[in-house]
């Protein structure tokens, strides 16, 4: 659930308008994590006394919506009080969850008129809904990462799939969803999936195929101005998470003076390593 400017058919306190004067409406969340959850320590405060009037006869409370796209989580925390906690099942969000503050109507309220509204509404009064939005602060987020998550295993962010297209490339790169997906040949997809029944071919095939393909994602986040586009996609998060194991942050300094292959031997685990044992190995089978 996304905040914008908008109208709505009553003055509403908010960041983007004039509504109201002399007054404002703010938030503070903080969270803490848990092995099992999200625990949320949420401050609200507003200088409407009117809004603060109507919470105080429990005609009005606080909120705050949360909305996860990855697993679609929502739900609204709601309270009385200005200062309040909450938990959130760490299993129920992943990635990016947006927050939205508000204070909404509990019940309906006739005549609703307030000192704090513009003059313009002078001598104008109006008609509430139980679950109307009455205030709103600027919508916040988070990344909610799982205290066990297989996908910091940084090989575990690919996926290496047949292309059965016509014209279809010895090796192609896709990075636009959660996963890197390598698309191969079908022959070579077939060589891929026979070699790979092999554990001891691991090291070799992510030296042959997931090291590329990682060089080249490395390569487009050193040109890009900006990696905003990427940062909502989990293999981004993973990467990001791993390189910070040593010491280098994506965008920064250390990340453009190392080479982009150095950085992809050190976050697979260094392949090439094992690939050169595996096949002293082999030859002296």
């Amino acid at each position: 659930m996304q905040i914008s400017s908008r109208q709505y058919p009553h003055p509403v306190l908010s960041y983007y308008s004039d509504d109201f004067i002399n007054s404002d409406f703010q938030v503070s969340l903080k969270n803490t994590k848990t092995q099992n959850s999200y625990v949320f320590d949420a401050s609200c405060i507003t200088s409407s006394d009117g809004i603060n009037q109507l919470i105080k006869e429990h005609k009005a409370k606080f909120a705050f919506h949360f909305e996860c796209q990855t697993t679609r989580y929502r739900k609204i925390f709601s309270s009385f009080e200005g200062d309040f906690k909450f938990k959130l099942p760490a299993q129920d969000i992943e990635g990016k969850v947006q927050i939205c503050s508000f204070i909404i109507a509990v019940e309906e309220i006739d005549n609703y008129q307030l000192e704090e509204f513009h003059p313009d509404y002078e001598g104008y009064s109006f008609q509430i809904k139980k679950g109307d939005i009455l205030a709103v602060d600027s919508e916040i987020s988070f990344l909610a990462e799982k205290e066990i998550d297989p996908l910091k295993r940084v090989p575990s962010i690919f996926s290496i799939q047949p292309n059965r297209s016509e014209d279809a490339q010895a090796i192609e790169v896709d990075s636009s969803g959660n996963k890197i997906i390598i698309k191969l040949s079908q022959q070579n997809f077939d060589h891929y999936k026979s070699i790979s029944l092999n554990p001891n071919f691991q090291p070799i095939l992510s030296s042959l195929i997931v090291i590329p393909a990682l060089v080249s994602i490395l390569e487009t986040l050193k040109n890009e101005q900006t990696n905003v586009e990427y940062e909502e996609c989990r293999w981004y998060q993973v990467i990001d998470l791993r390189l910070k194991d040593f010491g280098i942050e994506l965008g920064s300094q250390s990340f453009e003076q190392e080479s982009t292959i150095s950085i992809a031997q050190k976050l697979i685990g260094d392949p090439l390593r094992y690939s050169f044992s595996a096949l002293m190995n082999l030859e002296e089978d």
